[in-house]
């Protein structure tokens, strides 16, 4: 009888110290995850302090109430091809699918030297089909080409060869060609709650696309295809900030989800040349369309160096 009840005693005390160390260990846990969260929720302003990064951009603005749109790529018209050739100086035709519009010039248009944004749009929106629709984008000198972004609810579109006037640029700072392409109307998808600027530079920061010692020199609206574009059917287009690092990097961050997309200009021209207006120009090469010839001579001459499978 007393072993059993020793028996009983120990199981009882054992039972009560379980107990305690279990809220004991509970009280532990919670006074461990109040700093983590602390933590998570420290003020980026510190996390950046500490790798010397500065932000000089104006990202001091209301955001806008932007959502996602969604269109389809525009065809050219007949007529639209003929009002561009009524243009002195310039010669135009359109593809077979009649969603690429090339153009040349009959003597290639100069570029002065310090020439500013501004006026570049001013040189070249005389010769252009909806001018007042694009603005400027990028030049990229490896490939010497110059970009204007198509606009769309007052935005840029960024990086999308669908909505794109590309100038063809030569060693002597003159244009002889260029391409056009452009979506249609826009139709909105709802509303979207969108980060403000510093949760973007966060969200750049957090996946190490923003290193110590880096500046953030810009931060712009826009819009960014949240898909890829494979085939030429209706996108979409989600809000997205531009941002610009030391002068010289864009990234593309998702405004209400925070994906991330390096702006990779001369992968992404190389890639669009090659995969899509070639195929467009090559086609037209076969009914005797003297502008492709000469656009399709060019292009090869860009892009050879830069091609994927010449650099292994």
């Amino acid at each position: 009888m007393q072993w059993s009840h020793i028996k009983t005693l120990f199981i009882l005390s054992f039972l009560v110290l379980n107990v305690y160390l279990l809220f004991q260990f509970m009280d532990k846990q919670e006074d461990m995850d109040f700093p983590e969260l602390e933590v998570s929720d420290m003020n980026l302003d510190e996390e950046l302090d500490q790798e010397n990064i500065t932000v000089s951009a104006d990202i001091d603005f209301e955001v806008p109430e932007l959502s996602y749109i969604s269109s389809s790529q525009k065809e050219f018209s007949r007529s639209e091809i003929s009002d561009l050739n009524d243009i002195e100086d310039i010669e135009a035709e359109k593809s077979m699918d009649n969603k690429l519009l090339t153009a040349e010039f009959d003597s290639p248009l100069e570029i002065p030297e310090n020439l500013e944004r501004g006026d570049l749009s001013d040189l070249v929106s005389p010769y252009v089909l909806n001018a007042s629709e694009f603005s400027f984008g990028t030049w990229n000198h490896d490939l010497n080409i110059i970009v204007f972004f198509q606009n769309k609810e007052d935005y840029p579109i960024y990086l999308n060869q669908h909505a794109m006037l590309t100038f063809y640029v030569n060693d002597d700072r003159e244009i002889t060609h260029y391409t056009q392409t452009m979506i249609g109307d826009a139709n909105t998808q709802g509303s979207a709650d969108l980060n403000a600027p510093m949760i973007a530079i966060g969200s750049l920061y957090h996946n190490r696309f923003l290193n110590a010692e880096e500046d953030v020199t810009d931060v712009t609206y826009g819009y960014y295809s949240r898909i890829d574009e494979e085939g030429e059917g209706t996108q979409v287009f989600a809000p997205t900030y531009k941002i610009t690092v030391d002068d010289e990097r864009d990234y593309f961050v998702n405004a209400a989800e925070s994906f991330t997309y390096p702006g990779d200009y001369t992968e992404y021209l190389t890639s669009m040349l090659d995969e899509n207006y070639l195929q467009k120009l090559n086609a037209m090469s076969e009914e005797d369309e003297q502008i492709a010839d000469d656009l399709i001579s060019m292009m090869e001459d860009k892009i050879a160096p830069f091609r994927s499978d010449e650099s292994e």
